[in-house]
């Protein structure tokens, strides 16, 4: 391993550091470049390398003594001299850092603690695949900790089989959890598919060889994610699961989820076999006892022979009407189901009733998150009159166009006041004075909402949260004498896709004009590239700008949320 600079060649090449804005890499990320950089420069340990701890002792005393003498002379300068040094100092303290960490004799901490180490390291990623990356990279580290990490059943009991067939990584993975609790996603989605449903790389066939493998520690499984294309694969671990419950096998799954990613809203067609495909499937033959989160998508159960009791999470997507469960059905699961802490309704819901049944709305006390999307106006006055929902802290609606969608804002206006997070994907309001005026009343009600996130948005709406709530009250005269009200005073952060940038600037700058200006605009990685770099240096007179990595939460919405 190559030796250290000594201090005095180090500061030699110092520059001051200039202001970089968080959305291009704050300090801490451009130190993390270095840091990373450095390593990659090192020359890889030899089992009969020199001892350099000296040196290394040496060179961090030096840095100590420089950091000190850079401190002391700080606090003799002017304000303006010590912007400069404040930089020299970080820059000094990282340099030292670079090599301090090479005193640290890790691999004499005691085992049990070492292994807590690695497992903080190998969790700490909010990004799923990066945790296999982690998981890989530290047993290539050294003996010791290959053996450690071999060795701990619980760092290997969460497989993601994404991997292709027959899956060796996955597997080994599968084999090394041992007796833990399994957390599985398999994932066989296609990008390139066609979308015909007799032509697709992953059949039922190779679903079931997988299931076969995996079911030998079935009472182990924990979490499911099944993501397919078509419907073969898809039944087929319906009918697995439904097979292996009527045999009496242990099944303790808590958090199922299948997502058939093919066309939405039609049944399967001819040719599929075995038979008993053809039939809903009850899920897992009955043994959900142990189910807390539920997902469906774009495919059904039967619903009248499953029981279903004590969700907290309920995620209905894309289901035709006629293989969706009654109004009956619906309204009985979420009464049987009083902890039901999210409910996402996705283009599924409730069937229609020819008579519909005259009962109270079922009072949801403890759901948090509410997502509605893909539905018709008449459809949602329908669905949102069969629960209450007062304590939604998180909100989203999406995918609700062709129409003016105004009145669905004048029913949730009493409906949903503690909103935290709102999330508005693809919603058409139109621009008619009284459809204006729904939209002011409506965000008038969530006087608590903190953050938004937009995709799709029409500017019209997006300027609705600059206007004066009370000039849209009716029980107001036109004008008064009370104090200016500002719309959803508590909301100061933003993230955004697909929404030109220009409205976004104008919505900061009217929302600073009030006195409640935006701290923070997240941009969507996905739409980063499209944020042009005058339209980043416009934002940026705003709030703050960062980017929100996709499958992670911002900030503000763990705090919100919490």
């Amino acid at each position: 391993m190559s030796d250290p600079q000594p201090p005095s060649q180090q500061l030699q090449q110092l520059e001051y550091p200039p202001a970089i804005h968080p959305v291009a890499g704050a300090l801490a990320a451009r130190q993390e470049v270095r840091l990373k950089q450095f390593l990659s420069s090192l020359s890889e340990p030899q089992p009969h390398d020199p001892d350099r701890s000296q040196h290394v002792r040496y060179v961090t005393s030096c840095y100590h003594s420089r950091i000190y003498e850079v401190e002391g002379y700080k606090n003799r300068v002017s304000p303006e001299a010590r912007v400069k040094l404040e930089s020299i100092l970080s820059e000094l303290r990282f340099d030292r850092n670079l090599i301090y960490w090479r005193l640290f004799r890790i691999n004499d901490l005691p085992p049990e603690i070492l292994i807590t180490i690695l497992r903080y390291v190998a969790w700490s990623t909010p990004i799923q695949k990066q945790g296999v990356k982690y998981r890989l990279w530290l047993t290539w580290v050294c003996r010791r900790w290959r053996s450690l990490m071999l060795g701990d059943s619980t760092l290997w009991s969460a497989i993601w089989f994404a991997d292709p067939p027959p899956y060796a990584r996955s597997m080994a993975w599968f084999e090394r959890a041992g007796t833990a609790p399994l957390d599985l996603r398999i994932n066989e989605r296609d990008e390139r598919w066609n979308s015909n449903e007799d032509d697709h790389r992953f059949t039922g066939e190779q679903m079931s060889d997988l299931l076969d493998m995996l079911f030998v520690k079935l009472s182990q499984i924990r979490m499911l994610i099944v993501i397919v294309d078509n419907w073969p694969p898809a039944l087929v671990v319906l009918h697995k699961l439904q097979e292996a419950g009527r045999a009496g096998l242990e099944i303790n799954i808590t958090r199922f989820e299948i997502h058939r990613a093919g066309r939405p809203y039609v049944w399967i067609g001819p040719g599929y076999q075995p038979d008993t495909h053809r039939n809903p499937s009850v899920l897992f033959g009955g043994q959900t006892r142990m189910l807390d989160f539920l997902c469906l998508n774009g495919i059904n159960i039967d619903w009248n022979q499953t029981p279903l009791t004590n969700l907290t999470t309920i995620d209905l997507r894309r289901l035709a009407l006629d293989v969706s469960p009654s109004l009956a059905k619906f309204t009985q699961l979420l009464r049987d189901c009083p902890r039901l802490h999210k409910l996402s309704l996705d283009g599924a819901g409730p069937a229609p009733d020819a008579r519909p049944l005259v009962h109270k709305p079922v009072n949801l006390l403890h759901l948090k998150i509410l997502v509605l999307g893909d539905f018709s106006l008449v459809y949602l006055r329908y669905l949102l009159a069969q629960f209450t929902a007062p304590n939604v802290l998180d909100l989203t609606l999406m995918n609700m166009n062709g129409e003016d969608y105004s009145p669905l804002l004048a029913i949730i206006t009493p409906m949903f006041r503690e909103v935290r997070l709102l999330t508005l994907y693809a919603i058409e309001v139109g621009t008619i004075p009284q459809s204006k005026r729904l939209l002011v009343k409506w965000f008038d009600s969530m006087n608590r909402l903190g953050l938004m996130k937009l995709a799709q948005i029409k500017r019209h709406i997006l300027e609705a949260l600059l206007e004066d709530p009370q000039q849209y009250d009716e029980h107001l005269p036109g004008t008064t004498d009370s104090p200016r009200r500002v719309l959803c005073p508590n909301f100061t952060a933003l993230e955004y896709q697909v929404v030109q940038a220009d409205a976004v600037v104008a919505l900061g700058q009217g929302r600073k004009e009030l006195g409640v200006p935006l701290k923070r605009i997240y941009v969507n990685e996905v739409w980063v590239p499209k944020v042009r770099g005058e339209e980043q240096t416009a934002l940026r007179t705003v709030a703050d700008l960062f980017i929100a990595p996709l499958g992670a939460n911002t900030v503000e919405e763990l705090e919100l949320m919490e």
